[in-house]
């Protein structure tokens, strides 16, 4: 049995674990992009199904959320099967051999979607559509049982590696990497979709369905880079004996009961609606912004709400972190509780310029409430210190533990987008049935914004009942 570290003794700046660090960050952003740019098609293109299939009034039709909603949650559902099962394997055959078949894994994967628009293009109607959604589901899925092996063990790499010291600013940077992941492959995909001119007038369904097959395989190729540094960049850590033989129900079980302990409840309540927030916002912003566009520049102008957000989360994240290190997370929690009035506020301020022409991409109401969002994300890189912080550092769990943290962010992000994706429902089904609404548009975009804003009331209440941080140990 290999004998047990105590991590609080490891140099906090030791060189060969920094570029190791570096490694993984890296590969982390480029598998960010990679996925971010998938998640992009694979939302427009059943938006554009829909739309071709059963007229493009039907893509805002709540019966089209619905679809949505059940083809983006299969991934998820296969990272709260998988999540724990990774974890449980990275913590005994170290996270390495894990990292490297969860990227390559991927880049396969991704290639997998291209067929969903030729499936569309030759089938008829609701036959086609039905055809389509479930494909991508299924391919949804086998992506979420592979891609579900990144997260836990990078973050049980991180905390392995981290000490009391340096814990919070190694999460934080790890948190932007996967956020700048976003950033830059949110509108790659949109670009993609704008290069390969898929919404240019006067071209058929069927050049439409091949233009957006050849998208995905380059999306494989940024997948096979992160891989490769995965392969070059890092070590294994230590490997365990197995006390047990693995099981998916009892480990499942055990990632839930990660965060229902005693020093992990307090975070629970936070999590899942930043969880929630996080699932909500990356498939409905761009999925609503997208329903309400329409020509051929339609994907560029559906992207710039969601990069404006994902940018003005990532950006100040490691100062977050850094500080919470050296100051303290209290002062950093506080200012992150800051940023949700001033987010309000700038809303209200922004309400005038955008009341007339009511979009999720208007520059002035984006503008006012950036703001906020970049104070608001201080609570993320503070919450994932101090999840850090209850991994036993005598028992190597780095990969359980944070394996039950990624099942909470998977149940999180399921239940962002299934109750927002019935909140938006609802809405445009109101708008059809007795026309609350003077548009489909305002109608979907009223149902999205409600909802995150409850959901951020939610995130503010539950870090209000966070109790004081224990002092951290020297």
């Amino acid at each position: 049995m290999t004998s047990t570290v105590d991590k609080s003794e490891l140099p906090p700046d030791k060189t060969d674990v920094n570029r190791q660090l570096t490694a993984l960050y890296i590969s982390t952003f480029l598998l960010r992009i990679g996925f971010s740019s998938s998640l992009i098609l694979f939302d427009w293109v059943l938006v554009w199904g829909i739309e071709k299939k059963l007229g493009h009034a039907f893509a805002s039709d709540f019966r089209a959320i619905a679809l949505t909603s059940f083809a983006a949650i299969t991934f998820l559902i296969a990272e709260v099967m998988f999540t724990g099962y990774y974890g449980h394997k990275s913590d005994r055959n170290g996270v390495k051999p894990i990292l490297t078949f969860a990227t390559f894994g991927a880049a396969i994967v991704l290639v997998t979607y291209a067929p969903a628009p030729l499936i569309l293009i030759s089938f008829q109607g609701w036959t086609a559509v039905t055809l389509m959604v479930l494909y991508l589901a299924l391919i949804h899925f086998l992506h979420g049982i592979i891609a579900s092996g990144k997260v836990s063990p990078s973050l049980g790499f991180i905390n392995y590696n981290s000490t009391d010291h340096n814990r919070a600013l190694r999460m934080g940077i790890y948190d932007n990497a996967i956020l700048y992941g976003r950033a830059v492959g949110m509108p790659l995909g949109g670009l993609l979709w704008y290069w390969m001119a898929v919404d240019e007038h006067g071209i058929s369904v069927e050049e439409q369905g091949r233009r957006i097959a050849k998208t995905f395989p380059f999306l494989g190729i940024i997948l096979v880079i992160a891989g490769i540094l995965i392969v070059v960049g890092i070590n294994n850590t230590p490997k365990h004996d197995e006390v047990h033989p693995f099981s998916l129900k009892e480990d499942i079980t055990l990632a839930a009961k990660v965060m229902l302990e005693e020093k992990r409840k307090p975070l629970l309540a936070p999590w899942l609606a930043l969880a929630a927030l996080i699932g909500s916002v990356s498939l409905w912003g761009p999925s609503i912004a997208f329903r309400s566009s329409e020509g051929e520049e339609r994907s560029i102008i559906a992207l710039i709400p969601i990069i404006v957000i994902i940018l003005a989360l990532a950006l100040p994240a490691p100062y977050w972190g850094h500080l919470a290190d050296t100051k303290g997370r209290k002062i950093v929690l506080n200012i992150g509780l800051l940023g949700l009035p001033l987010l309000g506020l700038g809303a209200l301020i922004g309400f005038p310029f955008y009341k007339d022409n009511f979009s999720l991409s208007n520059p002035i109401f984006l503008f006012a409430i950036t703001p906020g969002i970049m104070l608001i994300s201080g609570l993320v890189p503070v919450l994932m210190g101090a999840l850090g912080d209850t991994a036993d550092k005598n028992v190597h769990d780095d990969g359980q533990v944070m394996s039950g943290y990624h099942f909470i962010i998977a149940m999180g992000e399921i239940i962002g987008i299934l109750i927002g994706g019935l909140v938006i429902g609802v809405f445009a089904l109101l708008h059809k049935t007795i026309g609350l609404f003077e548009t489909e548009q305002s109608a979907l975009i009223s149902g999205f914004l409600l909802f995150e804003f409850v959901l951020l009331v939610i995130v503010v209440i539950g870090i209000i009942k966070i109790p004081e941080q224990p002092e951290e140990t020297e």
